[in-house]
């Protein structure tokens, strides 16, 4: 049974529409019979004509607050209702609060709409339909605020989500770069090992003949070869005579200041 009674205050606006204020103005009358049959569109038209020479009558404001609310212009719609809270009657302002309430209902905002209701029930307690929409316009708030609140809550959530991926996104960085870097540490140590055997394999294929002019002292003549001892060996056994002179030219080297290999 609620539904269909929040159904029907809701439409309070079209309802006051068809019951609109009766002024003595032609276009306003015109303005009345057109929203009577549906049309809010000419309705307005007519009410804005009536607004052209009687720019602050409460009552013309009021009415065109109903047309505007009835085409679904709700933030117009209040503008014209706030104009019409300027009336001089309390049953006119008091009119004027509800309906407003009804066009920031309509609109979601519902913070505000709770605050024209209170007024439209300061100017008339025994409007049992403002204390309705202001019920349910409390219930509407609290559950915008619920769902803030759960969305707030959300994104906070999500939030603290991207920073600890991006926190593990460092971590991971970080360890990329440290194996890199261990991996570069290696490769160079390789290279140095492979280059100092490139050097020793250098130095252990170097030709005999250097090695030995390497050993060999300085100012010292290079033993004789073993063909040449073996000749000189048997020319002296041929000849009595050539023994002597080798044997003469031992006893000379003998007799010789060594050779200094300093």
């Amino acid at each position: 049974m609620r539904s269909g009674r929040l159904l029907l205050v809701l439409l309070v606006p079209l309802w006051a529409a068809w019951n609109p204020l009766r002024i003595a103005n032609r276009a306003v009358s015109e303005g009345n019979a057109r929203l009577a049959e549906g049309k809010a569109e000419d309705a307005l038209k007519s009410y804005d004509q009536a607004l052209a020479e009687l720019p602050t009558d409460p009552g013309v404001h009021f009415n065109r607050g109903a047309a505007l609310s009835a085409l679904g212009k709700h933030d117009e719609a209040v503008q014209s209702f706030l104009r019409a809270t300027e009336g001089k009657t309390r049953e006119l302002r008091s009119s004027a609060f509800f309906n407003m309430g009804n066009a920031l209902f309509r609109g979601n905002k519902f913070g505000e709409a709770i605050e024209a209701y209170k007024r439209a029930l300061a100017l008339d307690p025994n409007n049992a339909d403002a204390k309705w929409n202001l019920e349910l316009a409390l219930r509407k708030k609290k559950d915008e605020d619920e769902k803030k609140k759960q969305d707030e809550q959300k994104q906070d959530q999500q939030k603290k989500q991207d920073e600890q991926k991006q926190d593990q996104q460092k971590q991971d960085q970080q360890k990329q770069d440290q194996q890199k870097q261990q991996d570069q540490q290696k490769q160079d140590q390789q290279k140095q090992q492979d280059q100092q055997k490139q050097d020793q394999q250098k130095q252990d294929e170097q030709p005999g003949e250097q090695q030995q002019q390497q050993q060999q002292p300085e100012g010292r003549e290079p033993p004789p070869d073993l063909r040449q001892v073996e000749a000189v060996l048997d020319s002296l056994e041929r000849s009595p005579k050539s023994l002597e002179q080798e044997r003469a030219r031992l006893r000379a080297i003998r007799r010789r200041a060594p050779v200094k290999d300093w």
